[in-house]
């Protein structure tokens, strides 16, 4: 790949055309109507560093963190285009994005700033039939799943013909997924003249290799990952045993003894959810999963149960947990270790919202402890060692 350009977080005074206390990149008078009506008026660091560039023209790599702001670094400069090109009948923009909730949320934050566009929502798990009747009625801005995607070009009923923009949102999960051939499909069906967007929290080899492919010598713009987290949790860690129920034991006690009214535990594969939700069932703790095997119905209802209060423990990956924004959640469990401190950040970050306090508590079997020394070293918040409740 063509040597890249690199921007990092502290060459942000290179960036002059976008003040800290405004979107001033933006010109388009609706846009910055719809800012000022959603009360947005400070962007972010990767806002900030990206939203000038892609306004203009040229393929961009960009390196962020998950919860930084990203989808209004894309989505603002989409739209922006969007507008000056009007009157466009055809689509305009792909946002391709690894799950169904992300998808859905980006989809949303567009509706939001433009209620008069309706972007089609192409996901996986859900009837294809209402999804044909969206992209006929507005296909100008499409976000979707990469399977899905590719079942309706290939049907011919998503064309690509005339699309200007393309955003590979999540690339590293998108690969770490196994959605690498999908991809490229979907990618060699673009116009050759058209702008593309990686975001990407890491920069793995597979995605730099894929961005060569299909990217013309893209502009990098890095940003360090800023790790913070709120004053008002209490981030806690409890000793257990390696036995293959100790942790769904020591989680089934806390849950007891706190009785938390909301919760969330987040496992690292679909099969620790699955596995966890039949432990604590037996032990007469009600939850419900949700991983990427479940149908988009599932899901929703899933979700619905949990905003409403009828469920209060959600058990999830990852992966799933992308796009769900609930409040008030008191208690949030690492009960399997992620390696990086911004996933722990993320997933911690779900509580302590809104000026409530909230606990974060981290499970650590012997083998979990060298991975767990080394992320208590990185983040700013003190661990403190609690005993697991008898």
């Amino acid at each position: 790949m063509e040597t890249a350009e690199k921007t990092s977080h502290t060459e942000q005074e290179t960036v002059e055309c976008l003040p800290v206390e405004g979107f001033s990149a933006i010109k388009n008078p609706a846009i910055l109507a719809a800012l000022a009506r959603l009360s947005i008026t400070t962007p972010t660091p990767v806002q900030r560093e990206a939203i000038p560039r892609v306004l203009g023209d040229g393929d961009f790599i960009v390196e962020a963190q998950t919860g930084s702001g990203k989808t209004l670094a894309f989505v603002l400069p989409i739209l922006s285009k969007l507008l000056d090109s009007m009157p466009y009948d055809e689509n305009f923009a792909l946002i391709v994005t690894p799950t169904r909730e992300l998808a859905t949320q980006v989809a949303s934050v567009v509706q939001d700033l433009m209620p008069e566009i309706e972007p089609a929502i192409i996901i996986g798990g859900a009837k294809q039939e209402g999804q044909v009747r969206s992209l006929r009625r507005d296909s100008r801005i499409v976000v979707g799943t990469p399977g899905r995607i590719l079942d309706l070009i290939e049907q011919r009923e998503l064309q690509l013909r005339r699309c200007k923009m393309f955003v590979l949102d999540e690339a590293d999960e998108m690969l770490s997924m196994g959605f690498i051939e999908e991809i490229r499909a979907i990618l060699s069906r673009l116009p050759k003249k058209r702008q593309g967007l990686f975001f990407s929290a890491t920069m793995t080899p597979r995605v730099l290799s894929l961005a060569s492919s299909f990217l013309v010598n893209p502009t990098r713009i890095e940003l360090e990952p800023v790790v913070e987290t709120s004053a008002l949790i209490d981030h806690i860690f409890c000793r257990v045993d390696g036995g293959l129920t100790s942790k769904a034991q020591a989680l089934a006690a806390f849950l007891t003894n706190r009785n938390p009214k909301s919760a969330i535990v987040f496992c690292n594969t679909k099969s620790d959810t699955e596995l966890l939700e039949i432990l604590l069932r037996r032990r007469g703790i009600e939850s419900k999963r949700i991983n990427s095997d479940l149908s988009q119905k599932e899901r929703d209802r899933t979700m619905s149960s949990f905003r409403s209060g009828e469920t209060t423990l959600l058990i999830a990956t990852d992966v799933a947990a992308r796009g769900i924004d609930v409040s008030d959640i008191e208690l949030v469990v690492n009960y399997t270790l992620h390696e990086t401190p911004e996933t722990y950040v993320h997933r911690t970050g779900r509580t302590g919202r809104a000026g409530k306090s909230g606990t974060a508590l981290t499970l650590v079997a012997p083998q979990d402890f060298p991975l767990f020394y080394n992320l208590s070293r990185k983040l700013p918040a003190t661990m403190t060692e609690v005993t697991i409740p008898t």
